[in-house]
């Protein structure tokens, strides 16, 4: 029925109509991990109260789940009731602001045509991508597009991190493993270094940004965002205090793996067990890489340098070590990957990729394995 009202005639806004940056606060499941944000048109004179959210897509979108991993999904613009969307978070445990945007009668009524406009259905999808183009980004372009340069956000937002990587960190910590997950998965593009404009890909930052930004008027500036508004305050969840870290895990593996190696240099017997299953897992991980980075449209995918040490050939050289007669290339093989393991550590902190910290006691257990495997190899 909302969506029949808006596209059939357009909405005409009384001068006691508000519109607000709605914003949620992080939730639990990791389709949730950081946050929404939406826009409310609320209009008592015309009893409007709907939320225009830029996060969804259709489930019944021809070879879904094929195109969400090869991220050619399409998303959109879907209207909604504001009550229905803060009375879902706050079930979820989720905290909705809102900051309510001083604008004029007309500068309202623009936003409010342009989105009426952003809804109709030749306009109302996008291809989605997780730094540049999403539900805060989306928002953020509203704003600049129907209010232009007269507003002015701050050259600089205290605590912003410095680049994607280290933004999305924040939310992934209290997921180890999901922060590494996707760590691996993320390339040079998450690198790039975030101003104020870019940073605002992330909720919380584009609720930092709106509330530093001004907007130029006859009598001089003004505060683009009234104080924040809380309809509700999530209470605090437990944190994961489990030990199997992805570094107590990796760390652990190198020292295994050490006392192994010199057990098996000692006794003089060159098993091959173990090298068949670390060489083979890291090499079809670089086939999961190359395929995030040449057969999907993921931007941030791109321009992976964990192929440097989660090399694809590894798979192939792996599996010949379970030959009876092992290929002669095998040797200088390991010892090639040997070296550029070691070199690979020290070159970490200087690579134009931040590499995961908890990579590091792999990389060495890579370099470990190789130079034993070149030593012992007929």
């Amino acid at each position: 029925m909302l969506a029949f009202t808006l596209s059939a005639q357009a909405v005409s806004l009384s001068p006691q109509a508000q519109i607000s940056l709605i914003t949620v606060s992080p939730g639990a499941e990791l389709y949730s991990m950081y946050g929404h944000s939406a826009i409310r048109i609320y209009d008592p004179v015309q009893g409007i109260d709907y939320a225009f959210n830029y996060g969804t897509f259709n489930f019944n979108t021809p070879n879904f789940y094929v195109k969400f991993v090869r991220g050619k999904l399409m998303y959109q613009l879907s209207p909604g009731y504001f009550l229905d969307l803060r009375a879902r978070n706050i079930e979820d445990n989720r905290s909705v602001y809102e900051q309510v945007l001083n604008l004029t009668p007309a500068q309202k009524q623009r936003v409010m045509d342009f989105l009426e406009t952003n809804y109709e259905p030749q306009n109302r999808e996008y291809l989605y991508d997780f730094l540049k183009d999403n539900c805060a980004t989306r928002i953020r372009d509203v704003f600049k597009k129907t209010l232009g340069d007269s507003l002015q956000y701050p050259s600089d937002i205290p605590g912003t991190p410095s680049t994607f990587r280290r933004m999305v960190g924040i939310y992934q910590t209290p997921h180890p493993w999901v922060d590494l997950g996707v760590d691996l998965a993320m390339g040079l593009p998450s690198d790039e270094k975030t101003g104020v404009w870019e940073a605002m890909f992330l909720p919380d930052f584009l609720l930092a940004s709106f509330a530093e930004a001004k907007l130029q008027t006859l009598n001089g500036p003004v505060a683009f965002a009234g104080p924040v508004i809380k309809h509700f305050e999530a209470t605090a969840v437990p944190a994961n205090d489990s030990l199997l870290t992805p570094m107590v895990v990796f760390w652990t593996l190198f020292v295994l793996v050490t006392i192994i190696t010199f057990l098996q240099f000692r006794n003089k017997k060159a098993g091959r067990g173990l090298d068949v299953v670390l060489f083979s897992l890291t090499g079809f991980f670089g086939l999961v890489v190359l395929f995030l980075w040449f057969g999907t449209d993921h931007q941030s995918f791109a321009g992976n340098l964990n192929l440097l040490w989660a090399f694809p050939m590894h798979l192939i050289a792996g599996l010949s070590l379970l030959k009876k007669n092992q290929p002669r290339w095998l040797k200088p093989y390991f010892l090639a990957t040997g070296i550029a393991m070691i070199l690979l550590t020290v070159a970490w902190k200087f690579l134009p990729q931040e590499y995961h910290p908890s990579l590091l006691p792999l990389v060495l257990t890579l370099a470990l394995r190789a130079i034993y495997i070149w030593r012992t190899l007929r």
